[in-house]
């Protein structure tokens, strides 16, 4: 459990970058699971085409400078006069 708290950025940055899982021990007994939540750019292999293109357009909105990004649904609804 310590290792993780020191290497947490690198633990979840090498969970991103393969794909893979990885479990933390507390007294040699798994504790808890770093797992990435998206899956790496590169792999898209058996994904169906609606899911590639709904993760490519994703990609483009929030590369576009213009793209506003609301902190809460409260916010959003404000925006929207809801």
């Amino acid at each position: 459990m310590a290792e993780a708290k020191t290497n947490f950025s690198k633990l979840t940055a090498n969970a991103n970058a393969t794909g893979l899982p990885v479990t933390v021990f507390k007294n040699n007994k798994p504790w808890v699971e770093i797992r990435p939540l998206a899956t790496p750019r590169n792999d898209f292999k058996g994904m169906p085409a609606e899911t590639i293109e709904a993760i490519q357009e994703t990609e483009d909105m929030l590369a576009d400078p213009a793209h506003v990004t609301y902190a809460s649904a409260d916010d959003l609804f404000a925006a929207l006069g809801l």
